[in-house]
Parts: C-alpha cells; sequence; structure tokens
C-alpha cells in the first residue's frame, strides 16, 4: 500500500512537472516571438540608419530604447536560466533565472566562460555541440552543471546560434531548464518500476514454483495413496495368511481382532465362534503372567519375546511367544493392545528333549571322565608296580655287572646300557605322574595342587605363588579329580595363551563349598567375548569346564580385563 502511495504521488509530481514543462515551451514560443521582433526591429534600425539618422526624433528612440528595455525585462523575469555567450563561451548575458538558479550574480558571471564557470558535463564532446550548432542552428540535450554552493542539478538544455546582420554568427544562446527533481522522480518511478517488476517476476517465479511443487505434492500424494492402497492389500494378505498370529484385545482381555492363525491356535473355527465364547482369565495359564505382562507394558508401552503358555479351546495348553504394545489414547489412558502371537510348543518340547539330552550328556561325560581317571590310575599303578620295578632290578644287577666287566671290553657297552635304563626309568616315572599323579591319592587335593604348580614353574619358567588357608576341605573321589584336572586345564591355558609372568592358585574354604582362584597378570581379554574365548580353548576347555561344574553342583566365575589379566573361579560342594 505505501508503495502504491508513493507511485501515485510521484505520478502527480510528474503531472505538475509536464505542466511546467508546457509552461516553459510557451515561455519559449513567446521567446521566439520576442527574438523575431528584436530582429524587425534591428533590420527597421538599420533601414532607419540608411534612410539617415537625423530623420530619429527623440520620440521614437525612447519608444525603441523602451521596447528593448521591456524585452530585457521579459528575459529577467523568466524563470528558466536564459544565458547568451559568445562563440568563445564567455557570457554575455545572465538573466535573473540564472542568478537564482546557479547562485552567481550578474557581475561575477558576465565575462566569464559559462562551461569552466558551470563545470558543464556534456553527453559528449564540446566540439561536436558546437558543430551541431553551427550545422543546424540549434541543439537541445540534457547538461549536468555545478553551482555556486557545489550542488549539481541536471538541466535540459536549448541551445540557439545567435546570427548578426550579416548572418555570421556571433554567440549561442541557452536556455536552461532545471530537471533535476524530474530526473529524480523519474529515476524514483524507474526504480519502483523495476521493484515491481522485479517482484512481479519473482511473484510469477513463486507461483510456478508452487504451483511446480503443489502438481508433486499431488503427484507424490497420488503415489502415497497408491502406496497406501498397496500397503493396505499387503497388510490384509500379511494379516490373513501371516503365519503368526495377530491380534488386538481390550484393556480387559477380550480379543478385538484376531487373524485365522490366532483363531486356529487357540482352536477355533471363525473369529465370531471365538468372540462369541467366554474368555475368561483362566484362558491364561498360569495367571500371574498376564498380570506380569499388563505391568510391564504399562511400563514399558512394548514387550518382546514374552513366553507364556495359553488355554486353548478344550483345555489342551499352548506355549507363546507375544510381542506386545500397548496403545493410548490422547489422555493417556491404555485403548487396547495390539501383538503378535507365536506358537513354540514344538519349540518348548524340542528344548526340553535338548535339556534332557544335556542331563544325560554331563552325566556320561561324568561316567567318562572318572572312567578314564580309573584308567589312567591303573596304567599309572601297572607302569609303577611292574614297569618300574623290573627296570629298576635290572639297573641294580646291571650294576653288579659291570664290577665284574671293568677290566674288559664290555664295560664301556654296560655303562650305555645302564644310562637307557635310567632314562626309561624316568620317563617312566614321569608318565606315571601324568597319567595319574600319585599325590593326588596319597595327600590329597591341596598337595597335589601345590605339586601342580610347581611342575608349571619347572616347565614353564613361570613365577607362581601357592595360598592355602589350611581347613578341612573334604570332597568326594569325582569332585576331587575334576578339580584337579580343571585346575590342571587352566594353568595349561595360562602359559600357553596368556602371556603371563606370574600364576597364584589359591585354595579356601567358603562355607559349605571349597573355592579354587586361578589369577595371572596376563593379556586378559574382554567379558564381552566371553564365548569366543569359550571357542578358542581346545582340550578340557573352560566351556567344558564349566558344564561338568555345574552337572557336579559347582559353578564356575570368570573376571577379566584387556591387559589386567584373568581369575578364574571354581565353586564345588564339600562332602558332608
Amino acid at each position: 500500500m505505501d508503495m502504491e502511495e508513493s507511485h501515485n504521488n510521484m505520478e502527480e509530481e510528474l503531472t505538475a512537472l509536464r505542466k511546467k514543462v508546457a509552461g516553459l515551451e510557451r515561455l519559449q514560443s513567446k521567446f521566439n516571438n520576442i527574438k523575431e521582433d528584436l530582429k524587425k526591429s534591428q533590420e527597421q534600425c538599420r533601414s532607419l540608419m540608411k534612410q539617415s539618422l537625423q530623420e530619429y526624433t527623440e520620440k521614437e528612440l525612447q519608444q525603441q530604447s523602451d521596447k528593448l528595455r521591456d524585452q530585457a525585462e521579459l528575459l529577467d523575469i523568466a524563470e528558466d536560466a536564459i544565458i547568451v555567450s559568445n562563440i568563445t563561451g564567455e557570457v554575455t548575458f545572465w538573466n535573473n533565472g540564472a542568478v537564482e538558479r546557479y547562485g552567481w550574480t550578474k557581475k561575477e558571471a558576465i565575462g566569464k566562460n559559462i562551461h569552466a564557470l558551470l563545470h558543464t558535463e556534456f553527453p559528449k564532446s564540446l566540439e561536436e555541440i558546437k558543430a551541431d550548432v553551427f550545422r543546424n542552428r540549434r541543439w537541445d540535450g540534457e547538461l549536468i552543471h555545478t553551482k555556486r554552493d557545489g550542488g549539481r542539478i541536471i538541466v535540459e538544455s536549448r541551445w540557439a546560434l545567435k546570427m548578426d546582420n550579416k548572418s555570421n554568427p556571433v554567440g549561442i544562446m541557452e536556455i536552461n531548464n532545471d530537471i533535476t527533481k524530474h530526473k529524480q522522480v523519474e529515476e524514483t518511478i524507474q526504480k519502483a518500476k523495476d521493484e515491481l517488476e522485479k517482484r512481479v517476476k519473482e511473484r510469477t517465479t513463486e507461483l510456478m514454483d508452487a504451483n511446480e511443487r503443489l502438481t508433486l505434492e499431488l503427484n507424490r500424494r497420488k503415489s502415497i495413496v497408491d502406496m497406501l492402497y498397496k500397503g493396505a492389500e499387503r497388510y490384509r494378505n500379511l494379516f490373513e495368511n501371516s503365519p503368526i498370529g495377530i491380534y488386538r484385545a481390550n484393556p480387559d482381555g477380550r480379543i478385538l481382532m484376531a487373524n485365522p492363525t490366532l483363531i486356529r491356535m487357540l482352536g477355533y473355527n471363525s473369529f465370531n465362534e471365538m468372540a462369541s465364547s467366554q474368555l475368561k482369565r483362566g484362558d491364561y495359564e498360569p495367571t500371574y503372567l498376564k498380570k506380569r505382562l499388563k505391568r510391564r507394558l504399562d511400563k514399558e508401552e512394548r514387550v518382546r519375546g514374552f513366553e507364556v503358555k495359553w488355554r486353548r479351546r478344550g483345555n489342551s495348553v499352548v506355549f507363546i511367544r507375544e510381542n506386545a504394545k500397548a496403545i493410548r489414547g490422547a489422555d493417556g489412558t491404555v485403548m487396547y493392545y495390539e501383538g503378535t502371537v507365536e506358537d513354540i510348543s514344538e519349540q518348548k518340547k524340542a528344548e526340553e528333549k535338548i535339556q534332557s539330552y544335556q542331563k544325560q550328556l554331563r552325566s556320561l561325560a561324568s561316567d567318562l571322565s572318572l572312567a578314564e581317571e580309573k584308567e589312567r590310575r591303573r596304567i599309572a599303578t601297572m607302569l609303577h608296580d611292574h614297569i618300574g620295578q623290573v627296570l629298576a632290578v635290572s639297573k641294580i644287577k646291571l650294576g653288579a655287572l659291570m664290577e665284574y666287566a671293568k677290566a674288559n671290553a664290555f664295560g664301556d657297552k654296560l655303562e650305555e646300557i645302564r644310562e637307557y635304563i635310567e632314562q626309561a626309568i624316568r620317563y617312566t616315572r614321569s608318565l606315571t605322574f601324568e597319567l595319574s599323579p600319585p599325590i593326588l591319592y596319597d595327600l590329597g587335593l591341596e598337595a597335589a595342587l601345590e605339586w601342580l604348580t610347581e611342575q608349571i614353574h619347572e616347565q614353564h619358567g613361570l613365577d607362581y605363588e601357592f595360598e592355602n588357608d589350611n581347613h578341612f576341605k573334604p570332597v568326594n573321589d569325582e569332585i576331587r579329580i575334576f578339580l584337579f584336572m580343571a585346575v590342571r586345564e587352566l594353568l595349561v591355558n595360562v602359559a600357553k595363551h596368556a602371556r603371563a609372568r606370574k600364576v597364584k592358585v589359591t585354595v579356601r574354604k567358603m562355607e559349605n563349598n571349597i573355592s579354587i582362584h586361578v589369577t595371572d597378570d596376563g593379556v586378559g581379554f574382554n567379558a564381552a567375548k566371553m564365548n569366543f574365548y569359550f571357542d578358542e580353548n581346545k582340550g578340557f576347555g573352560l566351556f567344558s569346564i564349566r558344564e561338568r561344574l555345574h552337572h557336579l553342583g559347582g559353578q564356575m566365575e570368570i573376571r577379566s580385563q584387556k591387559n589386567r589379566g584373568t581369575r578364574v573361579i571354581l565353586y564345588a560342594p564339600l562332602k558332608h
């Protein structure tokens, strides 16, 4: 609105300027008439002078002088600046309009070069403009003048060539009309026009962009509608043909919507048949699971992998795994529950079979371990009692024989045979301890573990420490044999994999259990990758230790950090 008012004001000013220009043109016409009258007067004067100067009377001269004075006064009262200069540019006439326009008095301006005085800026060179004036006897255009106070104005300048009575050019008369405001108005109008055109262009571009966006949006919405339609069709197909049950139930647990899979899962032929039956809380067994599910939904909004038993039609039971979420209204109250139900009855049966097989396998593994240890002990006993004794007797007799053979050539050969027998005795003794160390049966578990720690030091060069609280810790043969084998496996793992400098074994009694700590200062491992660590350890293995210990009524803990070492704790029940 402000721009329109400004535009209207500029239009009014432009109209007023146009009227003023029209008045100036009429004044120019009067001036031209005056100039013609002057010319006629000059001709009359010349004619009278030719006739006789004496013929002029003082009255006629006074009339002629009055006429010229009137004409000069007429030029002075003109608002436009009227300036007459000679051919070289010096000012010869400077009217009052020029005084008001530029600020210099007539006295100051007369005799000065007009263009030097006004610092005239030409649209083209002054020589070209003068050439036009001499050729056409007139020129008009726009000039820029500088006033006495330094202000710059734009003038509409009209030049006319002044001739003498012999038609020789003697000067140039200028009529300069200040059009600075007019130019400013025109510039303002032009700027407003340019701004309006710019805004129209921008608005047009915006409208085109909006139209393009609208077209794209319509196409997008059409695509969305198509996608929604296809999605609805896919959802319906998924809902109808999904291999898992899908339902919606009210806060009381009554099913409001169910797909065919869930209906068959609950033992019904149709949804109407299921809806017409009285599904009570007793249809979920045990009942506290449903309450727990609701509590979790109220707290977490969504529950995944919730396993429970449902009672089917005919009182048969089905194991299900449920994913559910609570749908709330604007006020936060639960409107209904939605979820999926997967029949895991076959999986549960398979898990029960697997658990039974695992129990049997643990029992078999325990029996196998005991049988293996018994066989190891039998072989070790046989090596010690029979082969060891035979080798010892052979060594003694060979020593006696060497006493008789010192003087002959057989002495060296007998000495070599004796060294072989001693080596066989050492191997036999070592094999006996590896198969079944007698110390485990003769002195007990603690002494056997201390001996085992010393063996690790001798074989692998690890610093070691053994600590025992010296409390009586009775365990049955199966647990004693297992704990010895487990600690031996853990120490071998430390020597092979931990890159440790020291290992410590601690044996304590804790209430009704025996606890054994195996600690090293090695590289450790990330506890989050425990299963990977189990897989990496072969042989007896941590996994096997954990499973066997669990079967014997104990448990195993592993505490480890990267570059902070590892501690394995074994707990086993004492014998009552």
